[in-house]
């Protein structure tokens, strides 16, 4: 076994590999400090944490740990293109278009907003990502963005795997809605995403400005999907990955 620098005797790397799982896997069924993450991130609300982030120079609203969670997915999934529903400043679409790249995928990447704010086109005419992202201003759960995503996917996938991020409205019946216009489209070993499963988790009356809240968000959307479509299933080593996330058993695969 080597040695580090200081004296110490260091893991082979399988070692390594094993007891991370291990750590992984047990933060993410702590429950005290899930609790503890969640007051973090209601005090760093008062300061609109959520929308610090940039990515390639262009305000992405995605917290640190799940921008990471997202390079993950991409990495091991190898998406042949990502459709995201809710664009916001175009920073997340850069976010998936770049990492595709990284990872030795030709980036393609659909972005579907029911209103595609200016400052969003621009982030994304003026990336060098500009040909490889596309933007539809539509209602993410209507027949046209089905038909959207449909020749996207067509276009692109070849028949491999897709990753979905749903972003847009955060209301129960949206998202499922959103679910169960993509669900069909997807080949097996495709990942979806949905965001900010966090609000059932966040203090009641949180969300004032918004129509959704506790039993009413994503992950009650996730949940009732779940129950009705057995070819998905949650991917815990990514939906409890992260510590300071809005994703928490918000990812799930189709498994056929």
């Amino acid at each position: 076994m080597s040695k580090s620098p200081y004296g110490q005797e260091v893991e082979s790397n399988e070692t390594f590999l094993a007891g991370r799982r291990s750590d992984v896997e047990r933060m993410g069924y702590d429950i005290e400090l899930h609790h503890q993450a969640i007051q973090l991130q209601v005090a760093a609300s008062r300061h609109r944490f959520g929308y610090q982030q940039t990515w390639c120079g262009v305000p992405i609203i995605r917290l640190p740990d799940d921008i990471v969670l997202i390079q993950e997915i991409i990495w091991e999934v190898q998406p042949k293109c990502v459709i995201e529903t809710g664009v916001a400043r175009g920073g997340s679409l850069l976010l998936n278009a770049s990492l595709m790249e990284m990872c030795g995928i030709q980036p393609a990447v659909l972005g579907i907003d029911i209103r595609i704010l200016e400052h969003a086109t621009k982030a994304v005419a003026d990336s060098r990502f500009a040909g490889e992202i596309k933007l539809v201003e539509t209602d993410s759960t209507s027949s046209s963005a089905q038909t959207e995503v449909r020749e996207f996917i067509a276009k692109h996938s070849d028949g491999g795997p897709v990753l979905a991020v749903l972003d847009s409205s955060h209301a129960h019946e949206h998202v499922l809605n959103e679910l169960q216009m993509i669900a069909p489209l997807l080949v097996a070993g495709s990942v979806v995403v949905v965001a900010d499963t966090i609000v059932e988790a966040m203090p009641e009356g949180f969300y004032t400005d918004r129509p959704w809240g506790r039993g009413n968000n994503p992950l009650t959307a996730v949940n009732a999907f779940l129950k009705d479509n057995s070819q998905f299933s949650r991917v815990d080593k990514w939906g409890r990955r992260g510590l300071i996330s809005e994703m928490r058993d918000g990812v799930i695969i189709k498994t056929a």
